[in-house]
């Protein structure tokens, strides 16, 4: 976690109760969700700044909770087509005597 050993984790947390004491719960709590809606609005404000929709002339089509990759591409929306197994060799001969 942030590059800080078991040793230093300790100390911040004994400062922290020095600090806060019985607060340390609300004052954890503040920052959490402080820290969470820092994160919705990066996340929004690198949605609204994504230039390779833009540049590709779509409008970025994104359900809140889906980033969208590098990869991803519409190609994947465009159905595969059926497969249909060859016909018996009777059938196909009496399919095409009746379709001529």
């Amino acid at each position: 976690m942030f590059g800080l050993g078991p040793l230093e984790i300790v100390v911040i947390g004994a400062i922290a109760v020095m600090l806060y004491g019985r607060r340390l719960p609300e004052v954890g709590r503040s920052f959490g969700r402080t820290l969470g809606d820092l994160r919705k609005q990066w996340t929004t404000l690198a949605r609204e700044l994504d230039v390779t929709s833009q540049i590709d002339g779509r409008l970025p089509n994104r359900s809140p909770g889906r980033q969208r990759t590098r990869y991803d591409s519409d190609a994947s929306l465009v159905p595969s087509p059926r497969f249909e197994p060859p016909a018996a060799d009777g059938a196909a001969e009496a399919a095409d005597s009746t379709s001529a």
